[in-house]
This record gives structure tokens, sequence and C-alpha cells, in this order.
């Protein structure tokens, strides 16, 4: 819950100085908005804590360092996107933020407010904080919401042509579908010849039976076993070396095996070969409009951040910035 909660709400709540704040020493100001050392500091400590419990620690440092030459950028940014919402009158009702700390509770199982209490002191955070946190994400979802373009408004066309020029990327492997009966190789040594025999003789009446899927049902000792060993898709290169070799190298309808393998034995019906081949364009139009989006959010973000920035007093002290 660490990682989670000090993760949903990206946002630090920089705002106009105080006289409290006054007496501290200013890293970055844009306009009326202040960020300090101690709120730099914070900062830092709250997303390095989100990284180390997010990724393993060689991939940690590496981001540490990422966010140590963007973190000036990021808040900049953050206060630009503020001070719109205060020019456009947008704000959030409490019945909002009350909607909001529902939703985050749902997902991740919170059922009573003990437990999000307790979760907020695990992630070192207040539920003032976490309120806080989420009004300015709201506020920030408004901002874009009503200035930067939505996925909905992609038209067909745009997609296609999208679709016409990355289609490769969408290619799909080649793949089989796949049932299987597994037998699990005794632990006691002097049971494997017995359990050798045994699966010679499944695979024989697997290669004249006629529904494999019924013989799995009965025998076969995997965790598939209750749905006639149906494997569904693979795609080449996901099973185990010999048994990948052996499936892309068979015809549809081959019963293959067994198969020997450290637990135990394989033997597979091959049902369908499929070949690699590139989707069509009404089958990944859905995920094709994610990318396209997400390509388009990103880029849209960066030349609206600058629109901004070019209106806005910024000031850097950069010899006030914590090396944390």
């Amino acid at each position: 819950m660490k990682q989670t909660l000090t993760a949903v709400a990206f946002i630090l709540a920089a705002g106009t100085a105080s006289a409290a704040q006054l007496v501290e020493a200013i890293v970055v100001r844009v306009g009326d908005r202040i960020v300090t050392r101690s709120q730099y500091e914070r900062r830092m400590r709250e997303a390095f804590n989100e990284i180390e419990a997010r990724v393993p620690a060689a991939q940690a440092a590496t981001e540490k360092d990422q966010l140590r030459k963007t973190m000036i950028n990021e808040l900049i940014a953050e206060m630009l996107i503020k001070d719109r919402a205060d020019r456009l009158a947008i704000t959030v009702s409490e019945a909002e933020i009350t909607e909001a700390v529902g939703r985050l509770k749902q997902q991740y199982g919170i059922s009573s407010d003990e437990q999000f209490e307790t979760s907020l002191r695990q992630s070192g955070m207040s539920r003032a904080d976490m309120e806080a946190r989420l009004r300015d994400t709201l506020i920030t979802n408004k901002v874009f919401g009503r200035e930067l373009r939505r996925r909905e408004e992609l038209t067909d066309r745009e997609l296609r042509e999208r679709y016409d020029r990355e289609k490769e990327q969408y290619r799909l492997p080649e793949r089989a579908r796949l049932r299987e009966i597994i037998v699990v190789k005794p632990e006691n040594a002097a049971d494997v010849a017995a359990a050798e025999q045994r699966v010679k003789e499944i695979a024989e009446r697997a290669r004249t039976a006629a529904d494999f899927a019924k013989l799995a049902s009965e025998v076969s000792e995997s965790g598939t076993k209750q749905d006639g060993g149906d494997l569904g898709e693979v795609a080449r290169g996901e099973l185990l070396p010999d048994l990948d070799r052996a499936v892309f190298n068979a015809t549809a309808g081959t019963v293959l095996g067994p198969i020997a393998t450290k637990s135990g034995w394989h033997i597979l019906k091959v049902e369908q070969r499929l070949p690699s081949e590139v989707p069509a364009f009404e089958s990944v139009k859905t995920q094709l409009r994610k990318d396209v989006s997400d390509d388009a959010f990103q880029r849209d973000y960066k030349a609206y951040i600058e629109t901004l920035r070019k209106d806005a007093f910024i000031q850097i002290n950069e010899e006030q910035i914590p090396k944390v």
C-alpha cells in the first residue's frame, strides 16, 4: 500500500507562500506559488520511497537519477497547471473528494476508515495530505479534460492512418492451440519406471481417442484437467524448448509425446496452427485508440506546458536545490 497510496496523487501541494515559509529558502517560484527546500526534499523522499517499493534496487538507482534531473520541471508544470485552473475557475467540491477517496478504498480493497488511516501512516502520509493531493489531481484532470484532446475524439480515419503506418508492431507471433495431459514424476525413484509405462499407455490412448479433452479430464494431473487440458493459444517461444520444438514442427491434429521434463511427462494435442499475421484493423482499433491517444496526450501535454511557461514568471534558484 505504501507504493500505491504515495503514487496515486503525484502533485505536490505547492501553494502561495505563507509566513512560515518566508523564512525558508525557495527552490522555485512560479508566479505567486513557491516550492521551498523542505517541500522539495519531502517530495523527493516520497518519490524515492515509491520507486523503492515498485522496482528492484538496480533499476531504482537509475530511476532516482532520472527523477533528480526532471524534478524541477515537474514541479514547474504542476504549479503552472494549478495556476491555469485558478484562471479557469476550476474547483473541486468536498463531495468529489469523498467520492475519490471511496474509489481509492475500493480499488485497494480497503473496507474501513481504520484500514485507510493505517495504510496512510505506513505511507508516511496523513489523511489531510492524501485529500490535498487527490484535490490537486482532480483539478489537473479537469484542466486536461477541458484543454487537451480526449481519446474518444480521435476519428477512425486517424486511427486507420496510424494502423497503416505502424501495423507491423501489432503483428501476432506464430501460435498454436493446444490441449495437454501431464503426468507428474514420482518423488520416489522406485516408482518412476511404473509411471513411465503408464504415461506410454496414456499416450497410445490419446492418439486413438475420439475425444482428447475427455481423456485429459480423466487422467491428467495438471491444473488444466478440469478444462479438458485446454491450454488455449501458445506463441512460439513460450513453452519449454523441447515442447516448443515439437509443437511448432507438428501439423494440426497431431498428438505429441510423451515428452519428458524435470517435473514429469507431457502429452500434447496440436488442435490448430496459426501463422504469424497482422490482425485486421477492426480487431485492434481499441488498442490503437489507446496507443494513439497516449502518444497524442504526451505530445499535447508537452506543447501545452511550453505554452503556459511562455506567459509565466518562473524563477529557479539552482543553489537552493537540495542534493538528495
